[in-house]
């Protein structure tokens, strides 16, 4: 009898850490995100989530269909001290991700948590998201413009603009290494199908109508996209610190010299002139 119970001990173990370990799987190589541009992207043990329009970076734990978001921060002499607020994880498959907090507010309160931002889990009874790779607002652009800022660091700052036939133009003004100046290239095939991708899997429309950047101007550079679209409508958002589903056609924009072969050009182009320019690093000259 000792050894059947046991067995089955073993069995609930073996069973309980490959379903953890399934979802963890499950969670790590998709990013989740719904209509109202809540969002969230897990990594090895860090998170970046957008909910109720504030950005922030996490740790978290995996249990069984359980998940802890936990803030780690420095208080002083006392080293390091940890807040965390605990979800259930009502559903998840490779296609939607449901949750909602297990902790009550009224005790997450009384605890007068001092990094953690956990009110915007409470802003609704449960979090349904989608797998962003199966949600997408096509982008038919004529022209698409990015304008990166320094910031106070070495943050490249540079103009780039690519157009619909995969022509474009990049103009690298500091912290931009060999390719500091004016240049020009051509996205082939396979480059513009990836940029069309990560366009029509941005959701820079809904961004531009829904979202509003909530946090404070912060130490990173500011962006602006400009979208024109082929029917003459004109997408524009600027931000230093924004919406994360924007990050990965950030990071395309940015390595575009790693990915393009660029020549020098003698002459300078004329990008397009953002008319938002909220969050501008003041002292530091683009």
């Amino acid at each position: 009898m000792k050894i059947l119970l046991n067995l089955i001990l073993l069995f609930c173990s073996i069973f309980t850490f490959a379903q953890i370990k399934s979802d963890s799987l499950l969670l790590v190589k998709t990013e989740w995100i719904n209509k109202n541009l809540d969002y969230i992207r897990f990594d090895s043990d860090t998170l970046t989530y957008s909910i109720s329009d504030k950005r922030h970076d996490l740790y978290f734990d995996l249990g069984k269909r359980t998940l802890t978001m936990k803030e780690r921060f420095y208080n002083g002499g006392a080293g390091m001290k940890e807040e965390s607020i605990r979800f259930k994880i009502k559903k998840l498959d490779k296609n939607k991700l449901v949750f909602h907090p297990l902790d009550s507010k009224i005790d997450l309160d009384q605890e007068g948590m001092r990094k953690l931002m956990y009110e915007p889990f409470f802003s609704k009874k449960e979090f349904i998201l989608f797998n962003r790779e199966n949600v997408i607002e096509p982008v038919n652009f004529k022209k698409v413009t990015f304008i990166a800022s320094t910031c106070f660091g070495t943050c490249p700052s540079f103009s780039l603009e690519i157009n619909r036939d995969g022509t474009l133009f990049y103009q690298g003004r500091i912290y931009t290494k060999e390719f500091t100046g004016n240049f020009h290239g051509k996205l082939d095939k396979k480059q513009m199908i990836s940029l069309h991708k990560l366009l029509n899997r941005s959701y820079i429309a809904s961004i531009k109508e829904k979202w509003n950047q909530n946090t404070k101007p912060v130490d990173n550079p500011r962006y602006n996209y400009m979208v024109e679209l082929v029917n003459g409508e004109l997408i524009e958002v600027s931000t230093n610190d924004q919406h994360p589903i924007l990050d990965k056609l950030s990071q395309y924009f940015i390595h575009i010299p790693e990915i393009v072969e660029l020549s020098k050009s003698s002459k300078k182009h004329s990008f397009e002139k953002p008319e938002i320019t909220a969050y501008k690093i003041v002292g530091i000259e683009e």
